[in-house]
């Protein structure tokens, strides 16, 4: 394996959503679970830094010392306080990445580096960005020397389709990946059936769809139905006490809620937990107003398994017409939708 592969596994430690990666060992068959970096808040800009690169007497040196760099900055960025920072940090790995393309483009190592912009910017939920960059990566790698990262690639790639509302061409990469790359490792081939199975659930609940009806009773006894919140703003939002990343947003979800609710804002959660007991007690000690969904399934949730849902936090933001707009937002991009979602006319 290929030892650089550690890096996108390095970018990915401030993360959202499980996702399989490379293991960062060079014999190391396994991989490792990671989860996405913040998507980009919206209105966010980043001034532009002049990106100097290590010394080195060729593009192997050069690129064995950038690696060593960005290592560095992905630590830092695990532990910045504010999205805003984080999305600094990234923008400024990527930069450096570019320009080690632009200044060794043609190397093994400026690949490697376009292999590594895809799944960060795949991690980053920069769709549109990682499907430019591996796409490059899938046209000029080498179907033997490359093939462990070409599986990601296509991975990774499938995701990006997915995302995009593409679901023919996600559809194709994922049995790729079943038929060509099954050897690679179980795990991956595992992620790339389940999300097959799911890509039903993801064409259904595309944008500009309606949410997957359901008609359940909270932990309160509220009634629960997507139909029920015609003409408000409803935010599905898939989550559990256990889920580090859905923790660390609560404080955001519950800024929105309390800033937007007296106009017309709602939330329904939707509970992957398997204790009552744990999640009675943070919604009492966090005061979280709005209800929740519980059935103790975990993963098997019975509104999850509906809605395929395979990773967390996942939210869905649905208009007053009933119409999904916007899906996975977190941050300022949330507020921002949700505001425009209530400024809309009926």
């Amino acid at each position: 394996m290929n030892r650089r592969l550690w890096i996108a596994a390095a970018l990915a430690i401030v993360a959202a959503t499980p996702i399989v990666l490379l293991s960062v060992e060079r014999n190391a068959t396994a991989p490792v679970e990671i989860a996405t970096a913040p998507a980009e808040a919206a209105g966010t800009k980043s001034a532009p830094a002049k990106v100097t690169l290590p010394a080195g007497t060729s593009a192997e040196d050069v690129y064995t010392k950038l690696t060593a760099e960005i290592e560095a900055q992905a630590k830092q960025a695990a532990s910045a306080q504010s999205q805003d920072e984080q999305l600094r940090i990234f923008d400024a790995i990527g930069a450096k990445l570019e320009a080690f393309r632009a200044k060794y483009p043609k190397t093994p190592e400026a690949l490697d580096a376009t292999f590594q912009l895809g799944a960060m910017k795949s991690g980053m939920q920069q769709y549109d960005q990682a499907e430019k960059y591996l796409v490059e990566f899938i046209k000029a790698a080498n179907a033997t020397e490359d093939r462990e990262k070409l599986a990601y690639a296509h991975f990774y790639l499938a995701e990006a389709y997915k995302s995009s509302g593409k679901y023919d061409a996600a559809e194709g990469e994922y049995k790729l990946i079943m038929k060509d790359y099954a050897d690679v490792n179980p795990r991956l081939t595992s992620y790339a059936q389940n999300s097959l199975e799911t890509l039903g659930s993801e064409r259904m609940l595309a944008i500009g769809g309606e949410p997957i009806a359901f008609d359940v009773k909270s932990i309160r006894g509220e009634r629960l139905s997507p139909s029920a919140y015609r003409g408000k703003v409803l935010l599905i939002d898939f989550w559990a006490t256990w889920c580090g990343p859905c923790i660390a947003e609560m404080p955001n979800v519950k800024s929105v809620y309390a800033k937007f609710h007296p106009q017309g804002f709602e939330i329904v959660g939707i509970s992957l937990d398997q204790s009552r007991d744990k999640l009675d007690k943070y919604i009492e000690s966090q005061e979280i107003a709005w209800p929740q969904y519980f059935d103790g399934k975990w993963w098997n949730n019975d509104i999850a398994v509906r809605y395929g849902i395979k990773s967390i936090p996942s939210t869905i933001l649905v208009d007053k017409k009933g119409k999904i707009r916007y899906k996975s937002l977190r941050g300022k991009q949330l507020e921002n939708a949700v505001q425009e979602l209530l400024n809309e006319k009926v």
